[in-house]
Formats: C-alpha cells, structure tokens, sequence
C-alpha cells in the first residue's frame, strides 16, 4: 500500500476566498473547452474526472488528466473533455492578476498544475520515443498506483482508450495484460480495476529501454 500524495489543504477551502466565478456542470463525454473555443478563461475543476488531449486525422493522444484542483485553460491546442460528471469554476484568464494576488496559494497551485501537465507530457514523448510497450504499461500503473494512493488502481478509461494513450493496438496491451496476470504481477478483480501484486517487477520492467 502507498500513501496518498499529501496536500497543502483541500482546494475547496480556499477555493471559497476567491471572487465568486462561473460555475457549469459538464455531463461524461462533454468538452469542458476545446481549441476553437472563443473565451479565454482559467478554469479549476471542483468536481469529476477530465482528461486532456490532442485529437487530429480522427486520431487521439492524451497529455494527462484533472482530477478535483487542478487548473487548466481555455485557449489551448487541447481539448478537456469530461470523463464523469464534472463541477467547473472558472474566471477570464485577464482577471487572473488580481485572483493571485488575493489569493496567492492560487497561484503555487496553478503552476504546480502546469507544472505536472509539462512534465506529463514530456514523459509521454520520453516513453513513445525510446520505451517499448511493456516499459510504458509499467510506468503508467506505477504512476496511477502512487496517484490513487492504493494498489487496487481504477482504470479511468476502457482498453481501447488506455491502448491509444499507451501508443499500442487494444490487443498487444490485452496480451500485455494477461501476460502480467499468468505471471501474478497484477491481477483483474474486474474490468475496471487492476491490483498491483509485484510493484517491483513493475519497476524492473519500466526502466526497460528499446536502445
């Protein structure tokens, strides 16, 4: 078992010392914001899960995923696109001066968050160029295990989705998978959840390198 990550304080307590913002619902499968969109807002998300994205040629690659306190804008090349029901508040990116200078943990926050998006998304160029497939599969459930703070890691996505974000077919990750399982270095409960039996087998496999 891992601890979950720790937390200055929960984002909904200071989140009420902020100017009041707009707040809107987004139900699953809805785009929070998306390239083409014509405002320009800083947006936390309150509630839900999201994931963030770049989509061409009807082609998919995702760059990393908000989880409740994580900030992120409007006017990007990415689309956010809610994974389950989400609660957003945002404010006009040109009020943005005056947020973090009330309320200047709003700012460490916001950097801390574009901080992790950069460096998630470097770790996914890292890993397509010069990780194999089983390096990069290791390397995404120790990340989700330390995330989640558990062993027992809820997949956010379905196969295909995790397949696409992984840089692999739905069905060499199946084989993956089950490969893992014979070998009792994780085990399906379901087909929403992973257990992590062997962390250090995880380990020794993603600093597995193709060259």
């Amino acid at each position: 078992m891992v601890s979950p990550p720790p937390h200055a304080r929960p984002h909904s307590e200071w989140l009420a010392h902020l100017p009041r913002g707009h707040r809107r619902r987004y139900r699953p499968g809805e785009s929070i914001a998306r390239p083409e969109q014509p405002t320009n807002r800083v947006f936390l998300l309150d509630s839900g899960l999201a994931r963030i994205c770049l989509n061409a040629a009807s082609k998919e690659l995702v760059l990393g995923y908000l989880r409740p306190g994580g900030f992120y804008v409007t006017h990007t090349r990415a689309w956010v696109e809610a994974l389950e029901p989400c609660e957003v508040v945002s404010w006009p990116v040109e009020d943005m001066l005056e947020l973090v200078t009330r309320e200047p943990e709003l700012g460490l926050a916001a950097f801390r968050e574009v901080g992790r998006i950069l460096h998630g998304a470097l770790s996914l160029i890292e890993d397509l160029a010069f990780r194999p497939v089983e390096s990069r599969l290791a390397r995404f459930l120790l990340a989700e295990r330390q995330t989640q703070g558990t062993d027992r890691i809820r997949l956010i996505e379905t196969t295909e989705a995790l397949a696409c974000a992984l840089g692999t077919t739905r069905q060499t990750l199946s084989t993956l998978l089950n490969r893992l399982v014979r070998e009792c270095v994780i085990a399906r409960p379901d087909r929403r959840h992973i257990q992590i039996l062997l962390p250090a087998r995880l380990e020794e496999m993603s600093e597995l390198s193709s060259g």
